[in-house]
């Protein structure tokens, strides 16, 4: 399901209604979304198809949906191809749901919860005053180590090289070298060292949800600037670079690609919806942050990290404390949460 709105009852201050849009039908009666890697569950990056009906999974691949983008084009294409809409489920206060948990990031409350913010003051003035920003990242697979790339700072105990003000657009890096015990790859492609850059994505405004090409044309400009990044300005940090542009041959690409065209079998990504935005401590917003029980309806509780939760910044340290929260607010444990405190 995809949520679309959720509809309050003024008279009782709470949440009467959640309309949702189913997006696929399933094969069975639920949906088991983790993939095991080396013993290790984990979320991957497109649905699992064989748990979705035929038809609809053979649409979504053919299409290259995204069903968790704002900008998807998926509710014209089903419809172009079964002839009707997608379904949409209303879920009601009492029957089908007693409290509800919103965790999506600030930026999604004008997109959901639009009618909740006519009613709820401080909801909305958190909505208007806690900032999100679009961001950008890429991530490398080499077949050198550190040292094979002329990184010279090697840390006293051994500690990944994590720094940031390098060159824009992409002025942060960290080595994510942790990670390789996490993976599988084909005998003969195994890296020996993974390159993780990020930063904010400089959008000037967002374009309706109807302009579906918008996701593409971001990841456009993402893998571009990535790539000029690699060619013109990595060997202030990789010094075996060497002053003839990036040896392409050092990415991992099982496909065999040639050159530049490496650079296919790596990862980059805009991330630019509303659930994906990072949470900004601008100066003089925290008097707007909340508390998770502080929604204004008594049957919603708030979690993330644009909560007030004495950290009051983008980290998962501070989304962990705004689970902790909301379910404070709900079941009254944990009764003291570490760290939280300044109110």
């Amino acid at each position: 399901h995809k949520l679309c709105e959720l509809r309050p009852d003024a008279s009782h201050q709470q949440i009467a209604e959640i309309e949702l849009e189913q997006q696929v039908s399933l094969i069975g009666d639920e949906y088991s979304p983790l993939v095991d890697v080396n013993g290790l569950p984990c979320w991957p990056s497109d649905p699992l198809y064989d748990q979705i009906e035929q038809h609809q999974a053979a649409l979504l691949q053919e299409h290259d949906i995204h069903l968790e983008s704002l900008w998807s084009n998926w509710p014209a294409i089903y419809r172009q191809a079964t002839g009707s809409s997608l379904p949409h489920i209303t879920l009601r206060a009492g029957i089908d749901f007693d409290q509800i948990v919103f965790g999506l990031s600030v930026a999604s409350l004008a997109h959901v919860a639009q009618p909740l913010l006519a009613i709820s003051k401080p909801l909305q003035q958190c909505s208007e005053n806690v900032a999100a920003v679009a961001t950008q990242a890429y991530q490398l697979w080499m077949n050198k180590d550190l040292q094979g790339i002329g990184w010279s700072y090697p840390g006293d105990h051994g500690e990944e090289p994590v720094l940031s003000g390098f060159t824009e657009p992409f002025d942060t890096w960290a080595s994510m070298n942790q990670l390789l015990c996490r993976e599988t790859w084909p005998s003969g492609h195994e890296p020996k060292n993974i390159a993780y850059f990020c930063n904010a994505f400089a959008l000037k405004d967002y374009p309706p949800s109807s302009d579906d090409g918008f996701p593409a044309r971001c990841a456009d400009v993402v893998k571009a600037t990535a790539i000029n990044q690699l060619q013109t300005q990595i060997g202030a940090l990789w010094t075996q670079v060497g002053e003839h542009g990036f040896p392409w041959d050092w990415l991992v690409d099982s496909a065999g690609g040639s050159g530049v065209a490496r650079f296919d079998s790596q990862f980059w990504r805009a991330n630019i919806d509303p659930s994906e935005r990072y949470v900004l401590s601008l100066v003089d917003t925290s008097i707007y942050r909340l508390r998770a029980d502080q929604s204004g309806f008594s049957n919603l509780f708030l979690a993330g990290d644009w909560l007030k939760t004495g950290l009051d910044a983008g980290c998962v340290e501070a989304a962990v404390m705004g689970g902790m929260q909301a379910s404070r607010a709900i079941c009254g444990l944990p009764e003291t949460i570490r760290g939280e405190q300044g109110w």
